[in-house]
C-alpha cells in the first residue's frame, strides 16, 4: 500500500513525522500497537489513515468536545465519513449513526467509553463491520495510569471478542514502563510498542520557588506581564482556581476560572480562551484534554501537581505549534501536603469497602441510595465502587444499579501498593523542584524515554531567571482578600435557578466563620455583628452592580433561630432594598450539620420551604448564613422560581471548605 500518496492526495501532507508510518503499518499488519509520542506528535493521523485504509474504525475517547472536534475535522478536511455516539445525543441520532455504521458508511466512528454498556449499543455492536479500534488515552485503561477509569476496561473486553487480525491501537503522551506492561497484558499480542523520544524543545520550563500564597499570586500577575499570548494556570483545587481569577481580575486582566462544577459557562470560556479574548484561564486538570489551541504560549502550575506524570500532561498544551513557550511551577511545600491528603483520601478505609460490598450483597442499590444509607463522600463511595468492579465482585446495569455478582474477600493488597506508588510520584515532583539538572530529561526519563538529553532551555540549563514582581505588586497580593463564588448547580425549566452567588469569607479558619460560629452556638445566641453587615453590603454592591434587585429574602433557619433573618433585615436596610419574608418552613428539618454528605442533605431539605408572598417578576437576593452543600439554596431557589421569580441571585456570609477547596 503506498501509504505516502495516500498522505499527500487524501490527508495534503507532504511526509510522515518520525514513527507515523511504522505505527500504520504495524496496525496494518494486526498487530496491537501501544503508542507512546508527545501531545502534538500527530497521534491522530495515525489513526484516521488507517480508517481511511481499512474502514470502520471505533475510536474510544474520554472527552465529548474532543469527540466533536475530530469528527469535524475528520470530515471537513480530510473527508472522511466520521460520526459520534455519545450521551449528548438524542437516541434517534445515535440510532442514524449506528445504522450508517452497519451500511459501511462511516470510516471514523468516535464513541464514550461509558456507552458500551448502553442497551442500544449493545444492540447494535454485534452488527457493526469493525475493521479497527482505537483507545484513545490509553493510560487510562491501567490501574498504575494517572487517570484510570473503570470503564475503559470494557474496550479491552470488547477487543478481546476481536478477530486477530483487526487492528487494535492504544495511544496515549504518558505511560511510564510500569503502565506499559499493564497495557501490554490488558490488548494482549502480538503487541508493538512505538515509544518515541518525549522531549519538547521549544518548552522553556522553570520552576519559581515561594514563601506563601500572597507571593504565588505576586508572582502570576508578574508573569502575565512578562509571557507573551494567551496560556492557562494550573491548580490544584476550584478554589484556587476561583481565588487566582479573581486576584488577576483585580490587577487588571482578562482571566476568567474553570473547573468541572461550572456548566454552561465552560464552552463559552474554551471558545473566549480560543479566540484569545482572555490572558489566561485558572483551571484545574478539569480543562485540556481536549482544549485544541496550538499557540498556547504559557502553562503555569500555581500549585504542585500530584507527579511528573500529570506535570508532563498538562505542560504538554503549551506550544504545540512549535514555537517557544514557558511552562513555570510555583512550589510551596504546603502544596505537596494538600496533594499527600488528595492521594490519601483517594484510598478508603477497608471498613467503608466491606460496608458497601455487604449492602449490595443484600441488593442492587444505586449511586444516590448508597450514598443515603452509608453517609460516605460521593468521591470516597465511587473510588470504592471502581475498585470493586475492577475486582470483578460488583457489576452495574444499564439501569445503572450496582449488585455484587460475587460473595469473595476483597483483596486489599492492591490497593495499599497503589498508594505508596503514588506517594512515589509525589516525591518524585517534589525532586523535580529541587533539580540541578535539567529538567526536561528528569521528565523523560520519568515516563520511560531513555534517550533524552539535557534540552538547553530550561532554568537549570541557561541560569536564567524571570524578573520578581515589585514591592506594589507584592503589596497588593497580601492585602488581596478572596470571597469565594457560590457555585450553585441547580435547574428550574433548564435554566439556572441562580444567575450569580458569592460568599463574604469561607468559614473555617477564618475571622468571619469564627464570628458566625460564636453567634450561633456561643453560650448566649448574640446577632451577627455590624460589621459582617457593612462588609457584606460592600461586597454585594461591588459584584452586583449592573442588577436591580427589588428585594431580598432570607432562607429560614432549622438551628439559627431569627440570626438569618435579622441579619437580612439590617442588610437591606443598609442596601435600600425591601426585605421580603417570601419563604416559610412548610415542615420540619434536621440540621445540615448531622448530616455527611451532599445526598443526605438534600434528602432532608426537599419539600421544607413554602412561597408565602408574591415574587412574580421579581429580581431577588436569597440570603443565608453558611453554604455547605447548597442544598439548602437549591431548594429555596427552586421554590422561588415555580411562584415565577424573575432572576435569583445568592449570598452566603461563608461558605464552608470541601475536599476541592483544601
Amino acid at each position: 500500500m503506498d501509504l505516502q500518496a495516500i498522505l499527500r492526495e487524501r490527508f495534503g501532507f507532504t511526509a510522515f513525522r518520525e514513527g507515523q508510518e511504522a505505527a500504520i503499518r504495524a496496525a496494518l499488519e494486526g498487530k496491537r500497537v501501544l503508542l507512546i509520542q508527545p501531545t502534538g506528535w500527530g497521534k491522530s493521523l495515525v489513526y484516521q489513515m488507517i480508517a481511511a485504509t481499512r474502514g470502520l474504525t471505533l475510536v474510544f475517547s474520554p472527552l465529548r468536545a474532543l469527540m466533536r472536534d475530530q469528527t469535524r475535522q475528520a470530515v471537513e478536511r480530510y473527508g472522511l465519513r466520521a460520526a459520534m455516539v455519545n450521551s449528548d445525543m438524542d437516541e434517534d441520532a445515535q440510532i442514524e449513526a449506528l445504522e450508517r455504521a452497519q451500511r459501511n458508511e462511516i470510516d471514523l466512528l468516535y464513541i464514550a467509553p461509558e456507552r458500551l454498556q448502553n442497551l442500544l449499543w449493545q444492540e447494535y455492536q454485534t452488527q457493526l463491520p469493525i475493521r479497527a479500534v482505537v483507545i484513545d488515552e490509553a493510560h487510562c485503561v491501567s490501574l498504575w495510569g494517572h487517570d484510570f477509569r473503570p470503564e475503559y476496561r470494557r474496550i479491552v473486553n470488547l477487543v478481546r471478542l476481536l478477530p486477530r487480525e483487526v487492528p487494535v491501537v492504544a495511544v496515549t503522551a504518558t505511560a511510564t514502563r510500569r503502565v506499559e506492561q499493564d497495557v501490554r497484558e490488558q490488548i494482549g499480542e502480538p503487541f508493538h510498542v512505538l515509544r518515541g523520544g518525549l522531549t519538547r524543545p521549544n518548552l522553556r520550563l522553570s520552576v519559581i520557588p515561594t514563601r506563601n500564597e500572597a507571593e504565588k499570586l505576586a508572582w502570576l500577575a508578574q508573569l502575565l506581564r512578562l509571557l507573551p499570548g494567551s496560556g492557562l494556570i494550573y491548580t490544584a483545587t476550584r478554589h484556587s482556581s476561583e481565588l487566582v481569577a479573581q486576584f488577576l481580575q483585580r490587577q487588571g486582566y482578562p482571566v476568567d476560572y474553570y473547573h468541572a462544577g461550572l456548566d454552561e459557562q465552560r464552552l463559552t470560556l474554551e471558545a473566549q480562551l480560543m479566540g484569545n479574548a482572555l490572558k489566561a484561564i485558572a483551571c484545574t486538570n478539569a480543562l485540556g484534554m481536549g482544549l485544541d489551541k496550538p499557540d498556547l504560549r504559557f502553562v503555569i502550575h500555581y500549585e504542585t501537581p500530584a507527579s511528573p506524570i500529570h506535570y508532563y500532561q498538562e505542560i504538554g498544551r503549551a506550544g504545540r505549534d512549535g514555537e517557544p513557550s514557558y511552562c513555570v511551577l510555583l512550589a510551596h511545600p504546603d502544596d505537596i501536603e494538600t496533594q499527600r491528603g488528595m492521594i490519601r483520601s483517594s484510598r478508603p478505609d477497608q471498613s467503608a469497602y466491606l460496608r458497601i460490598y455487604s449492602l449490595l450483597q443484600q441488593q442492587p442499590m444505586r449511586e444516590r441510595e448508597i450514598l443515603l444509607e452509608t453517609g460516605l463522600a460521593q468521591h470516597t463511595a465511587r473510588a470504592i465502587l471502581y475498585d470493586l468492579q475492577d475486582q470483578g465482585l460488583i457489576t452495574r446495569d444499564v439501569q445503572r444499579y450496582y449488585r455484587a455478582v460475587r460473595r469473595e474477600t476483597i483483596q486489599f493488597d492492591l490497593y495499599d501498593a497503589l498508594l505508596q506508588a503514588k506517594l512515589a510520584e509525589l516525591q518524585a515532583i517534589v525532586d523535580y523542584a529541587q533539580l540541578r539538572e535539567c529538567r526536561m530529561r528528569y521528565l523523560c526519563r520519568f515516563l520511560g524515554d531513555d534517550t533524552a538529553q539535557a534540552c538547553e532551555q530550561c532554568d537549570v540549563c541557561t541560569g536564567a531567571r524571570f524578573e520578581p514582581p515589585p514591592p506594589d505588586l507584592m503589596q497588593a497580593a497580601a492585602a488581596f482578600q478572596f470571597h469565594p463564588p457560590l457555585n450553585i448547580e441547580a435547574k428550574w425549566l433548564r435554566e439556572p435557578v441562580y444567575l450569580g452567588g458569592i460568599a463574604l469569607s469561607f468559614y473555617g479558619g477564618t475571622p468571619v466563620g469564627e464570628a458566625i460560629h460564636a453567634c450561633k452556638y456561643g453560650a448566649t445566641r448574640q446577632p451577627f455583628p455590624d460589621w459582617l453587615v457593612e462588609q457584606s453590603a460592600a461586597l454585594i454592591r461591588q459584584r452586583f452592580a449592573g442588577v436591580a434587585l427589588d428585594g431580598i429574602v432570607p432562607v429560614p433557619s432549622t438551628t439559627s433561630g431569627s440570626l438569618v433573618e435579622e441579619f437580612a433585615h439590617r442588610l437591606a436596610a443598609r442596601l435600600g432594598l425591601p426585605l421580603l419574608r417570601a419563604l416559610s418552613k412548610a415542615r420540619a428539618t434536621d440540621p445540615q450539620k448531622q448530616f455527611t454528605n451532599a445526598a443526605q442533605k438534600s434528602k432532608n431539605i426537599e419539600g421544607a420551604f413554602a412561597c408565602v408572598e408574591s415574587v412574580r417578576g421579581k429580581t431577588l437576593l436569597v440570603v443565608d448564613d453558611v453554604y455547605d452543600s447548597g442544598a439548602t439554596l437549591k431548594e429555596a431557589g427552586k421554590i422561588l422560581k415555580q411562584a415565577n421569580a424573575q432572576a435569583l441571585y445568592a449570598y452566603c456570609i461563608a461558605r464552608t471548605r470541601h475536599r476541592g477547596d483544601l
